[in-house]
């Protein structure tokens, strides 16, 4: 079934882990509505380990940033780790986690199977 949002992303539960592949550079306030509307749909109010490839980021909008931060962008998720792999993915990450208090533990990572390991221990 198509979704709104598979332009942007792919999103996917596999090992009981949530999967979200970024398939576009800039990223908008809309995007991540959408996003977190899709995710929402898919888990059904279960909790998962996410990890959140944004290898493809470039850019995230003034608003895109405000809507991370919001109650439901984490809601469902018991941990984040985010693939990265470029110094300014890094910047906008450290930003990011320097201004705005997460609800769940988050970490970086260069190394998928890293991110996987360390999502593991908060499997339910």
């Amino acid at each position: 079934m198509e979704t709104p949002g598979e332009k942007y992303f792919e999103i996917k539960i596999e090992d009981s882990i949530l999967y979200a592949t970024l398939l576009t550079g800039n990223v908008t306030e809309e995007m991540i509505d959408l996003a977190t509307k899709e995710r929402l749909a898919l888990t059904q109010d279960q909790s998962y380990p996410f990890l959140f490839d944004a290898r493809k980021l470039k850019y995230v909008s003034r608003a895109g940033k405000q809507r991370m931060i919001q109650k439901d962008s984490f809601h469902g998720v018991l941990s984040a780790a985010f693939l990265i792999d470029s110094k300014v993915q890094e910047v906008i990450f450290n930003f990011f986690k320097a201004f705005y208090k997460t609800p769940v533990p988050i970490k970086m990572f260069t190394n998928k199977e890293k991110a996987i390991e360390w999502l593991q221990q908060y499997k339910s």
